[in-house]
């Protein structure tokens, strides 16, 4: 938990415009995970794609400023504490870059979407990739050195390939429906090296993979 004390006030406050391509047309009611201050939440509200946000944060400096962009929040540790059955279900749940800092993310997972996910609702997540070539080159000589952000970041309790994150959504009953990879370099995140190499080295080149999934059986 120290860790997250020492981070810069920005590592909370990002807006996630990585998203919008996967954002559903219209949600009702939309749930995120650490929302941080809650700018994510606010975007999809003045984009008039959603009616109301919820929006859940364990630090409670980051929760204050979230009140000022979000309809309501909640300030607790979601592995440690049952959401209130008050909160009801939800169109969307985004859990954006934060299952990886969990100690059990499948339990919670599956607990979101069977207990909070409305019928029809989607679930966005996205993950950093433990395949991308700046982690797995240097551990062909020994390196693993954790840094301040990033996909090694030191608050990092658990690592996904694209592989496994499919195996983590699957074992919550969800569907994937659309997958977006992202990369740390934006030349290479364009396609043309993928093309050149005939896809070879995508998943080396992906930094975060993003998913957008249904909970199976909904409809």
């Amino acid at each position: 938990m120290k860790h997250y004390h020492d981070k810069k006030a920005d590592y909370f406050s990002s807006t996630r415009t990585d998203i919008l391509e996967l954002i559903p047309n219209f949600s009702q009611r939309v749930l995120e995970i650490g929302c941080g201050s809650g700018k994510t939440l606010a975007m999809l509200k003045k984009k008039k794609l959603c009616t109301e946000t919820v929006g859940i944060e364990l630090f409670p400096e980051a929760a204050d400023e979230a009140r000022n962009n979000i309809d309501l929040v909640y300030c607790m540790d979601v592995e440690k504490q049952t959401l209130p059955d008050t909160i009801g279900t939800f169109d969307l749940i985004l859990l954006l870059d934060v299952l990886e800092h969990l100690v059990d993310p499948w339990s919670l997972l599956t607990r979101l979407t069977e207990k909070h996910l409305s019928v029809g609702g989607r679930v966005i997540i996205s993950l950093p990739n433990a395949r991308h070539f700046s982690l797995v080159g240097p551990l062909l000589f020994g390196k693993f050195d954790y840094t301040e952000r990033g996909i090694i970041d030191k608050t990092h309790l658990r690592f996904f390939t694209r592989s496994s994150a499919v195996k983590l959504l699957h074992s919550a009953g969800l569907t994937i429906e659309a997958t977006k990879r992202t990369s740390l370099d934006i030349s290479l995140n364009s396609g043309k090296f993928n093309l050149i190499t005939l896809g070879l080295f995508s998943e080396f080149l992906a930094s975060q993979y993003i998913f957008r999934a249904m909970l199976r059986g909904k409809n």
